[in-house]
């Protein structure tokens, strides 16, 4: 079996650890090629596929895919050469629309590691999909510090949701501008819900001319309408840790990442340069506050397996799904998203119990390195390519 690995550029931060599915793919004897794609040497990249023939493309977020012509149609070359592609998704496809929208995908499979991300594949025409669990890569995962001397750090990007208001209301039609503000509260006041589900329950509330209104909006500007979704969902994120970090004012807080607008008394910025650093950070650290984004509205995401990973005691905000991940109180320390007082009880209570905070990261880096390898991601994922080429040799014989 022969995969030919897209790569659009160098692989940063959390797309690294798809080097460990790579190498298990090669260790089951699978053929695997690299093929780096870049703007200016498309043709390269078709003429290298052409010559491996692969059964299989694989590429990270669809930046993989490339359009040909055929009887003066635009097309995927996958579905002009006849072979089968896999995209793995390590966020929310809706992200990525401009590579996937407007394309019909016969021979494409999505691969999705949070199971809501399927509204978003649905909504730019993509119906075949399965999910995965993320794995970590733990053989380029460094060794945590030997020492800890960060108390608590919060994990940006934090944003104060201000500027993202301002930034969306200079490019959106002023008549859209109130779904906007709608579904992004809503979604701040109900964490665990998608933005598509979102999106469609907040405009249904409006009166029937301005659903129409919106509706042929979006019909007739498809992808402002994708980045409106995207917009929507980054203002709620936004405001979540927005709300948090504003009233965990006075205590010594490492924000770790970006951040735009007043900082709060006791709190320090901590820019980080490259992902090695930010692995060093939560080594470093005794316990990481982190808030889900929006764009992982049911999953686990890579930040919390890599914030566990390097030992720190990760705090997150509770959802329903969480424990099929990790263990509530004994690898993760969890706090209800809109509830102030249990928060500034939690951080105020762990911060006085270091030493217990120390045991819970080091049972999650235990649970994490136990649960999350890539072995029954990478089996599953052979499995189907073989039952894919079965089925196509039987037809064939047929």
């Amino acid at each position: 079996m022969k995969i030919a690995f897209l790569k659009a550029g160098d692989l940063q931060g959390s797309l690294r650890h798809i080097r460990a599915l790579l190498d298990y793919l090669e260790g089951k004897g699978v053929e695997v090629s690299e093929i780096d794609l870049k703007p200016d040497s498309v043709q390269e990249a078709v003429n290298r596929i052409m010559e491996i023939k692969p059964a299989f493309t694989l590429d990270l977020n669809g930046t993989g895919i490339i359009v040909g012509d055929q009887e003066g149609k635009k097309m995927p070359i996958y579905d002009i050469l006849g072979f089968v592609h896999i995209s793995y998704f390590t966020d929310d496809p809706l992200l990525h629309f401009p590579v996937l929208y407007g394309l019909q995908h016969r021979n494409f499979i999505g691969i999705v590691g949070d199971i809501r991300y399927a509204e978003s594949l649905k909504l730019l025409g993509i119906e075949n999909m399965s999910y995965v669990t993320p794995f970590l890569d733990f053989d380029r995962l460094p060794e945590p510090e030997p020492e800890k001397d960060i108390d608590v750090a919060f994990l940006g990007p934090v944003i104060d949701p201000q500027i993202v208001v301002n930034s969306v209301r200079q490019n959106l039609p002023e008549n859209i501008f109130p779904v906007f503000i709608e579904t992004g509260e809503f979604m701040f006041r109900n964490p665990e819900v998608g933005v598509v589900t979102a999106f469609s329950y907040v405009l249904n509330l409006f009166n029937p001319q301005y659903q129409e209104e919106v509706r042929k909006w979006s019909e007739e500007n498809r992808e402002a309408f994708f980045r409106l979704l995207n917009d929507i969902s980054i203002y709620a994120t936004m405001r979540k840790r927005w709300y948090l970090v504003n009233f965990l004012e006075g205590i010594n807080l490492k924000i770790v990442g970006e951040y735009q607008g007043e900082l709060k008394e006791d709190h320090e910025h901590i820019k980080v340069e490259s992902y090695e650093d930010l692995l060093k950070i939560y080594s470093r650290t005794f316990l990481t506050i982190v808030c889900f984004p929006n764009t992982v509205p049911s999953g686990i995401g890579y930040t919390p397996l890599e914030v566990s990973a390097m030992g720190s005691a990760l705090m997150i905000d509770y959802r329903g799904t969480l424990p099929g991940f990790l263990k509530p109180g004994e690898e993760v320390i969890t706090y209800m998203p809109l509830d102030r007082a249990d928060i500034e009880e939690k951080v105020l209570y762990y911060l006085d119990n270091l030493e217990e905070v120390k045991e819970i990261g080091e049972r999650a880096r235990e649970g994490v390195r136990e649960r999350f390898k890539v072995d029954d991601r990478g089996d599953f994922l052979y499995s189907m390519m073989n039952d894919i080429l079965s089925k196509a040799t039987q037809e064939k014989k047929e």
